[in-house]
């Protein structure tokens, strides 16, 4: 027997139960999860995608960072602009 899923309505109910465990963890002093998007160039899609990525930390509680670099960017500052982040 096969089941529909709404995904919807699953993705609200990771959303909230995330929302809790976000909750708990800022009541406790813990660190919260920290999301860091780092966009090259300017694609239209990747615009989007990030976007709603970082509304979606904002929703739940998530902290977030966007970093545009020029698409001309070499590989080694790139690179250190990822390590920085680790």
């Amino acid at each position: 027997m096969s089941k529909i899923l709404d995904g919807v309505l699953a993705s609200q109910a990771i959303k909230d139960e995330l929302k809790i465990k976000v909750a708990q963890l800022a009541n406790e002093g813990r660190k919260l999860p920290h999301l860091a998007a780092v966009l090259v160039g300017s694609d239209g899609a990747s615009e989007t995608y990030v976007g709603s990525k970082v509304r979606t930390c904002e929703e739940i509680g998530f902290k977030s960072t966007l970093i545009r670099l020029a698409e001309d960017i070499s590989e080694n500052k790139l690179l250190s602009v990822i390590e920085d982040l680790n």
